[in-house]
């Protein structure tokens, strides 16, 4: 198994070995190929986001070109694949944005969790909050209260689902025992997939 220089996986397996094994050997690795992926972004030299013109930013894992416009008001919108940030002059972009996807990560977070919680009947969730978390993407309590990774809005949708009914499953088996795993994939079957593709790209939401 190796990362080709245009970031490709590349594996070379026996002809006949069986695609369940494959996916279950790629798993297994996860923690091995996000490191050599970050490695990678950052020999890149990838550049922090500045918040300008033209500057590509991550919506539900759409990339989106972000373009600023000097208003009376300032606020957010999306159109012709573009994040227009509307702002007052000499006010900061950065902070215009990051309220905006705190917003837009808290209305469809509880969206999403009571949605799932009805379909599954999992236990009433009290309270589903979103805050800026470095290290994970979501926790829920013994008080049955949710909280997700705001920058986790910049996913793709599967794997926001994957995080959402995790942070479910919780409900029930607090801890990660036979009995969380079991249910995870009972609601869940992709969880595995959905899990190393989110761990593999995350770097590049948390930014």
């Amino acid at each position: 198994m190796k990362i080709r220089n245009d970031g490709i996986l590349q594996l070379n397996v026996p002809m006949k070995t069986k695609l369940e094994v494959i996916e279950e050997f790629i798993i297994s690795k996860y923690s091995w190929l996000q490191k050599k992926y970050i490695e990678n972004y950052n020999s890149q030299n990838h550049k922090p986001l500045v918040f300008e013109d033209g500057e590509v930013h991550l919506y539900f894992g759409k990339e989106y070109c972000l373009q600023l416009i000097v208003s009376t008001q300032s606020f957010v919108e999306i159109k012709n694949d573009k994040i227009i940030v509307f702002h007052r002059k000499n006010s900061i972009v950065k902070n215009i944005l990051n309220r905006w996807y705190r917003q837009q990560a808290l209305d469809f977070f509880n969206k999403r969790t009571h949605h799932f919680a009805k379909n599954y009947d999992f236990p009433s969730v009290k309270k589903v909050t979103v805050r800026n978390m470095k290290a994970r993407w979501g926790s829920c309590n013994s008080r049955s209260e949710i909280t997700y990774n705001i920058h986790l809005i910049k996913a793709p949708l599967e794997n926001i689902d994957y995080v959402v009914l995790h942070e479910l499953c919780h409900l029930i088996h607090p801890n990660h025992g036979v009995g969380f795993y079991q249910l995870q994939s009972q609601v869940n079957p992709d969880w595995k997939k959905q899990k190393y593709i989110l761990n593999i790209q995350g770097y590049r939401y948390i930014n």
